[in-house]
């Protein structure tokens, strides 16, 4: 694996030793060949607090296995699974099993196969365990083993000691978009007295969200948001999606691209964007371009395009308001 890979399945590891602290409880999501991810799964058991490696995950589990790490071997993990578990990242939501409910937060780790495009998962930190071929495979000095005996004793330890300390949750990273931002939160508080450590941290996790928005770039999504905004900065009080599949299509044009959007699909993508369309006039559905829209728009413009973009349009539709007003 790469330094950052072993560092951040290094940070998760101590995590697991104070769930009950923690707010946020970041999953490890673990791609690459299978050998190569149950060794790292059998690792983590060995280290990781209370730690259980299952064959695959189903939601009537849960009720066996509450409290506890999970080390999860799921390959065709689908995506309604995937939500499930990006769920138990969070304290306090609980489910409904056979009119009990029940508290399933906890540290999941999953080997989810060779694609880590498929499936997104809540708060997840993701890393590979593919080795390149030309790798060295070296044998660790005897020491490292005599000293692996020991490293559960010395977490106990630490736990104890600073148990109270990371329930403060003291450390607020900066830098990171939200989510990641809450994961860096909760790893980063579990280190105590360590500054330099904590750097180290939020910049791994920063160059991860700088990978994610340029793989969104190219992405249809991209095309679809840049296209609203564009539109946006004259100022139109709405927006069908027949213009906005033209202005998408334009610009797939000019960058090469071989796609084309048609306006239903413009309105499919528009809905998994949380940007609705409604019916405008008999002629056609669209976007009405209210404060709830561009805020909306901000957002995305932030993950898929740009933040500079959306300015001239949010100054103009504000400008229109205080007219109308």
């Amino acid at each position: 694996m790469s330094d950052a890979n072993i560092t951040v399945a290094a940070f998760w590891v101590i995590s697991t030793w104070f769930q009950e602290a923690l707010t946020v409880l970041p999953c490890l999501a673990i791609t690459g060949p299978a050998h190569e991810a149950t060794e790292l799964l059998r690792v983590l058991h060995d280290l990781c607090r209370g730690s259980l490696l299952l064959a695959g995950f189903r939601r009537g589990d849960l009720k066996d296995v509450c409290c506890r790490t999970l080390l999860i071997s799921e390959p065709n993990l689908n995506n309604q699974t995937a939500a499930l578990l990006g769920n138990l990242t969070n304290r306090g939501f609980m489910i409904v099993e056979q009119r009990s409910y029940l508290y399933c937060h906890s540290s999941n780790a999953i080997y989810i196969g060779d694609d880590p495009t498929i499936k997104r998962i809540q708060h997840a930190i993701y890393i590979d365990v593919t080795s390149p071929l030309d790798a060295e495979k070296t044998t660790p000095p005897e020491w490292v083993h005599r000293n692996i005996e020991y490293l559960p004793g010395d977490l106990t330890k630490y736990r104890k000691n600073n148990l109270d300390q990371v329930r403060r949750l003291e450390f607020n990273p900066t830098g990171v978009s939200p989510e990641t931002g809450a994961i860096a939160k909760a790893l980063g508080s579990c280190i105590v007295d360590s500054p330099s450590l904590r750097t180290a941290l939020v910049s791994i996790l920063a160059a991860c969200d700088q990978q994610r928005n340029s793989e969104r770039l190219d992405t249809v999504e991209a095309f679809v948001v840049e296209a609203v905004v564009a539109l946006s900065k004259s100022g139109a009080e709405h927006l069908y999606a027949r213009e906005i599949a033209v202005k998408v299509n334009s610009l797939v044009e000019e960058r090469g691209e071989r796609f084309k959007l048609s306006p239903e699909k413009v309105g499919h993508r528009l809905r998994r964007l949380a940007l609705p369309t409604r019916r405008l006039t008999q002629t056609g559905n669209g976007l009405v371009m209210d404060k709830e829209t561009m805020t909306r728009l901000q957002t995305l413009c932030r993950m898929y395009v740009g933040e500079n973009l959306l300015a001239e349009a949010e100054n103009l539709h504000c400008s229109q308001a205080t007219e109308k007003q």
